[in-house]
């Protein structure tokens, strides 16, 4: 067949596919690659819940002059988090700010601010671990001080069985001791021995339902030391209540979804019959995120009250999308849990170059409720944007929810999640890519809902659009509106964006 006669045969066919309308069907393998499954597989149950690090405000006598943060200030915080809803916080402190008054034990000179917290926790039923930074001890490190260790026991039955904090559920002591910068200097055996020390202790008053939260280790990026938690696992046995890593990824690591199967190797050496969570979570920008990196340094440097310790993108959008990431991947891999580094900036100051009295702020936080007494900068207390996402992650996934499975489809930076407590439900989307997703949610297991719907999108300024109250708290975008998943929920998901849909108060 000569060329001529072969274009005379495509020809007409050609014309037919150029004059099928807008209207035709799309190809089911791209309508499968749309399509977000929500399925009845149980990831996890009994979700101890997503929250924040709380604490600290031991600078406040020298910043201030004051025992304590203003009623105002107080005021403040409440509301916010009570909008927040946590069920879980961690409160870590030692003894110089709270029962050794310079080399006597007392319960009360530098308490205020502590059972200001402890009892907004307590009563909200807030679960809590509570812990110290590091231990004590005598000649070495590996000569654990037994007296630090009757006064910190001694204390937390103040705590517990004479103030009534019983919603502390667990123990944290000794932050991070896998690391050189930790009381252990990374070793494994002193955390060991000082943990078994305070339970033998804790034996003397009546603490037994209390558990460790451990083993702390910060692994950052890498499943590189899950020896720690075997190792855990053979020492404590029961005594051990929650597993828990501290994670400060970088964010190619949470975007190209690499995240995910870090978590998975630690969630493996995690018991079966234990709950783990992200004891802190946080993105620390290296190399990696070349760029980041150097507009985080620029942005430190160019703020008097930024300490060398901060993560000035929390007043970037996008941080909201990364920790959503984050949050979601984690209760995918079924971990119980996430708390987010931190809660507000005047908890801690930054000991840069060891000057452990310095007035510059770890900033990491939704706010500073000290920015106009503190920094001078009123409008450094208001809320910042990555709240908005990370407050409904904690406020629609209650203590107690059940965690099921998404399927997704292959597109890069999505990832979604369901809960469901008390018959209502929670489905939570975020696509950290930059491209826009058409989608189609469809299940068999949940049928058809009335729901709310609240929505966040990053901007490249910075900003964020989203819904909010005259107190900057989310609000729905759209009300009431009815989801069939049996006959599939068709959305367009744009890039660096965030949506959630819930059922629940």
């Amino acid at each position: 067949m000569t060329v001529k006669n072969i274009f005379a045969a495509i020809l007409p066919m050609l014309l037919i596919a150029a004059s099928c309308d807008d209207d035709e069907p799309t190809p089911t393998s791209i309508e499968k690659n749309r399509e977000i499954i929500l399925t009845e597989e149980l990831v996890s149950t009994d979700f101890v819940g997503n929250g924040a690090q709380w604490g600290g405000y031991e600078m406040t006598p020298t910043w201030l002059g004051t025992e304590t943060l203003s009623d105002a200030d107080w005021n403040t915080l409440f509301n916010r988090i009570d909008f927040m809803r946590p069920p879980f916080l961690r409160i870590v402190t030692n003894p110089a700010w709270s029962y050794d008054n310079n080399g006597t034990y007392d319960e009360t000179t530098k308490t205020v601010s502590l059972f200001k917290m402890l009892d907004y926790a307590k009563d909200r039923d807030i679960e809590i671990t509570f812990g110290e930074w590091g231990h004590s001890s005598t000649d070495d490190i590996s000569t654990i001080d037994m007296s630090w260790i009757e006064n910190s026991v001694k204390f937390l039955n103040h705590l517990v069985n004479e103030k009534g904090y019983t919603n502390i559920k667990t123990i944290n002591i000794i932050n991070e001791p896998n690391g050189d910068w930790s009381s252990t200097k990374g070793d494994y055996n002193i955390w060991k021995n000082v943990q078994l020390a305070y339970l033998e202790e804790m034996k003397k008053y009546s603490l037994s339902s209390l558990k460790v939260m451990g083993p702390d280790i910060a692994v950052f990026n890498t499943a590189s030391q899950t020896d720690w938690f075997t190792k855990t696992e053979a020492d404590l046995g029961d005594n051990v209540g929650l597993y828990d890593i501290h994670v400060y990824p970088q964010q190619q690591l949470i975007r190209n979804g690499e995240f995910a199967q870090m978590l998975r190797a630690y969630k493996k050496e995690t018991p079966a019959d234990k709950r783990i969570v992200l004891g802190e979570i946080g993105f620390k920008y290296t190399e990696v995120d070349a760029q980041l990196k150097l507009e985080n340094e620029e942005a430190i440097a160019n703020d008097p009250y930024a300490g060398e310790d901060s993560n000035m993108m929390i007043y970037k959008a996008f941080y909201g999308i990364d920790m959503a990431d984050a949050l979601i991947q984690a209760m995918r891999e079924g971990y119980s849990g996430s708390l987010v580094w931190n809660m507000d900036d005047a908890m801690y100051n930054s000991p840069d170059n060891g000057d452990y009295q310095s007035d510059k702020l770890k900033r990491w936080g939704f706010w500073n409720v000290l920015g106009e007494e503190h920094t001078g900068n009123a409008a450094d207390e208001a809320i910042r944007p990555y709240f908005y996402p990370v407050s409904l992650l904690t406020r629609f996934f209650p203590a107690g929810s059940d965690i099921y499975n998404v399927n997704l489809p292959n597109k890069k930076g999505l990832r979604a999640v369901v809960g469901t407590y008390n018959g209502k439900q929670t489905i939570a989307i975020v696509n950290s890519h930059y491209s826009t997703y058409e989608l189609n949610l469809k299940s068999d297991f949940i049928g058809s809902i009335t729901v709310n719907k609240y929505s966040y999108k990053s901007n490249a300024d910075g900003s964020f659009v989203g819904e909010v109250d005259e107190n900057g708290f989310a609000t729905p975008i759209e009300n009431n509106i009815e989801l069939n998943f049996k006959d599939g929920v068709k959305m367009t998901l744009v890039g660096e964006s965030f949506i959630l849909f819930t059922n629940m108060e």
